[in-house]
């Protein structure tokens, strides 16, 4: 949106609908929507209101499951999509009522809405957004609206849509846009680890555990390798640095006893559990996580002020 346009929209407010206001949104949606009101997953709904008159309504929900142009532009893995899905949302619904429609209303309502989207999901849903994506339709429109509010086009669809939890071709293809919420939004939700801004626990600091040299020379793994195994040879299964890399690293996470340890360690990605240095299955070929009564045993037997000391000596080089 142009500087100078912005003086047109001083009274323009957009805020989240309140619980006795949904047939309302729904009714202007099925009046001036062709998709009419329905939305899936976890949905946010706005008014956009001049002097408290309805001029537009927004409507977000889950992002799609499967959305090529997407995942390439994030450059996620599956098995990281499939966690990190919760951080991207859909627009997937947005209507100016025609008697209300002037130039740059559509804009300055998307503007709006994006500045408090992610802190509105985290109120809502207990977890920010990171990424926006939406779908034009050539044959209705071109997305002006989107591109004059910074949305990116990123490709088309494949012409397909689910119908009875299948996907079913249909040939339609329609456009792709993407709105990044934060700088680094692809690097972040690609990551083998958490961010810190995907953190539940916001009372505590967390590290990044992805800027952390913890593998290779010089690393985490190397330099715990220094602590003494006093453990009998016989019945070894992990590699002592091994249960402690994934023990310091769920710790800088967030976690605080062997339960969350060995929780947090189950849900990491291979390529994650790859950089821990945990130990492979040989018969699957697997990274295998160290489980809670090992993560506990370990924690009871190691020189926990040897372990405090390294690791504050690391955290001190880091930050």
């Amino acid at each position: 949106m142009k500087v100078e346009d912005l003086g047109n929209f001083k009274r323009l407010v957009v805020r989240p609908v309140h619980r006795d206001e949904i047939l309302r949104f729904n009714e202007v949606l099925d009046e001036h929507h062709w998709l009419g009101h329905n939305l899936v997953g976890e949905v946010m709904r706005y008014v956009a209101l001049e002097d408290e008159r309805v001029v537009g309504v927004v409507g977000f929900g889950s992002g799609a499951l499967s959305l090529a142009a997407r995942d390439r532009y994030i450059g996620w893995k599956p098995e990281i999509q499939f966690r990190r899905l919760r951080y991207v949302t859909n627009n997937q619904r947005f209507c100016v009522l025609p008697n209300e429609s002037r130039p740059n209303l559509a804009s300055a309502i998307l503007s709006r809405v994006l500045r408090r989207l992610s802190s509105d999901f985290l109120h809502t849903y207990g977890h920010p957004v990171l990424l926006v994506e939406t779908f034009t339709d050539p044959m209705r429109h071109v997305g002006t609206c989107y591109k004059a509010a910074n949305f990116l086009q990123v490709g088309e669809t494949l012409g397909y849509g689910r119908r009875n939890g299948a996907y079913v071709h249909h040939g339609h293809k329609k456009t792709c846009w993407l709105y990044p919420l934060h700088k680094n939004a692809a690097k972040i939700l690609a990551s083998d680890f958490d961010h810190p801004l995907l953190s539940r626990d916001k009372e505590h600091t967390m590290v990044d555990l992805n800027r952390l040299v913890i593998d290779g020379p010089g690393g985490l793994v190397q330099r715990l390798q220094a602590l003494p195994d006093h453990r009998k040879a016989r019945g070894i299964r992990h590699p002592l640095s091994s249960i402690l890399t994934v023990c310091v690293a769920a710790m800088l996470s967030g976690c605080h006893n062997a339960t969350e340890i060995a929780e947090w360690a189950a849900d990491l990605p291979e390529d994650a559990l790859a950089r821990l240095s945990v130990r492979r299955s040989p018969k699957t070929g697997k990274s295998v996580a160290p489980s809670e009564p090992t993560v506990r045993r370990t924690l009871n037997a190691i020189d926990n002020q040897a372990l405090d000391d390294l690791v504050c000596k690391v955290l001190q080089e880091f930050l």
